[in-house]
């Protein structure tokens, strides 16, 4: 009987627990708490609010980027079309300016190619006034044969002492580098034998007078290159 007493008290007083919270927000239809319902909706005014402001921001950034990249485009196109004019413009100019240049480089290649030209000639001159000062001493000039570098003679004289004088004298000709007897013998007799070795007779001999040195392959190679690979292979 006790513990049905203890029980049934102990009922009432949960009730009372649960209906508690309901009776001190409402008593007979009226609310004892409207400032709850008043901080909800400012609540969810606040948070539409801030909603609204952050999507015109983002729009309002939206369109600034849009906008700037649309100046951007238009002041691009502004300069890529004045630059075309201008280079329109300079088409002619610049047509010219190559053909100057092209002319310059084949009047450089023909100055190049006359003075290779001339330098042979210039020496042959300079041997052939030599020669006709030169006394000889029985010396007699059979045959010239004048290269870029070189120049091969063939002569006959009285001793080979007069042969190496006269060979001598004129390695001191201006512009020789180097004369060289290549060939000493004596002059084939009739029927095209050689005669028999006689001391202080005539003799022939082929001489060579070196004007300078060929250039290497190299050398050849840059000196056909046009002067524009030439002057960016340097840079």
């Amino acid at each position: 009987m006790i513990g049905v007493l203890s029980f049934s008290s102990d009922a009432p007083a949960s009730s009372d627990r649960r209906e508690r919270p309901a009776a001190l927000g409402w008593l007979g239809g009226f609310n004892l708490l409207p400032y709850r319902q008043r901080n909800a909706r400012l609540a969810r005014r606040r948070c539409m609010r801030d909603w609204a402001l952050a999507a015109c921001v983002g729009a309002a950034g939206v369109l600034l980027v849009a906008g700037w990249q649309t100046f951007a485009t238009a002041r691009l196109d502004a300069r890529r079309a004045a630059a075309g004019q201008a280079l329109t413009r300079l088409a002619t100019p610049l047509e010219e300016h190559a053909k100057l240049l092209r002319a310059q480089e084949e009047q450089r290649k023909t100055a190049a190619r006359a003075a290779s030209l001339a330098t042979p000639l210039a020496h042959l001159r300079d041997l052939l006034e030599a020669l006709s000062f030169e006394p000889g001493d029985g010396v007699v000039l059979r045959q010239l044969r004048q290269r870029e570098y070189e120049t091969e003679l063939l002569a006959t004289s009285g001793s080979h002492i007069a042969s190496a004088d006269w060979l001598k004298r004129l390695g001191s000709i201006h512009g020789v580098q180097g004369a060289e007897m290549r060939d000493l013998h004596r002059p084939a007799g009739k029927g095209g034998a050689p005669k028999e070795p006689v001391i202080g007779g005539p003799v022939e001999f082929d001489a060579r007078l070196r004007w300078g040195e060929p250039p290497s392959k190299a050398t050849r190679a840059l000196r056909a290159m046009p002067k524009a690979t030439q002057t960016g292979g340097a840079r």
